[in-house]
């Protein structure tokens, strides 16, 4: 019997101690791995590119998802570049997400000839990998690239391992986000993104 408690306790102790150790990972390896080689400077590019967000189950655009293709609207009136590219799949739902946002986007103004989709993605990591092959079969060297808040740093992280010139755009978090919702989403984005840059 007491044997078993003392292995017990040491099943308990590893366990907090490794618990530990992944939160003290997942709070410092972002801060202190300057991965990111955004481009701040640059005002014009070749192409806007705003990432993927799930639609609802009826394929319309979420608030999240609004919130990134009105983003990528008001820099393509403003000039910053005259192609804007969709990038998503279907990855909750039967939606593709680039469809969904491309839709918008046009009933909202924007040219049907200065859209460009970017269907398979089904993550961040594939949303920069097809999203810069479309832009290196335009010849296209800079892209100004739209996500929200929370998903800037590891969005940042992932195209920095492309030979492009970018600039990251973070959109507001719509009201209905809770702060619980928004700190597990940032925890969230904090473990992944810590998982990328020790594991790759």
């Amino acid at each position: 019997m007491i044997k078993i408690k003392k292995i017990l306790l040491r099943i308990v102790k590893y366990f907090f101690i490794s618990v530990l150790v992944v939160i003290l990972l997942v709070l410092i390896v972002p801060y202190f791995a300057n991965t990111c080689r955004s481009t701040d400077e640059l005002k014009k590019f070749d192409i806007i590119i705003v990432l993927g967000n799930p639609a609802t189950d009826d394929c319309k655009p979420t608030l999240i998802m609004k919130n990134r293709v009105d983003k990528g609207i008001e820099l393509f009136n403003l000039g910053y570049a005259k192609k804007i590219l969709f990038t998503g799949s279907s990855v909750r739902n039967n939606c593709t997400e680039a469809d969904v946002m491309a839709i918008y986007a046009i009933s909202n103004g924007i040219p049907k000839s200065s859209v460009l989709i970017e269907q398979r993605a089904k993550n961040t990591y594939e949303n920069a990998y097809y999203s810069v092959k479309q832009m290196r079969k335009l010849n296209f060297k800079s892209a100004a690239i739209i996500t929200s808040q929370p998903h800037v740093k590891r969005s940042c992280t992932i195209f920095s391992e492309f030979k492009i010139d970018f600039k990251l755009f973070g959109t507001n978090i719509p009201n209905h986000i809770s702060k619980y919702q928004l700190f597990f989403w940032q925890l969230g984005e904090r473990m992944i993104l810590t998982h990328h840059i020790i594991f790759g």
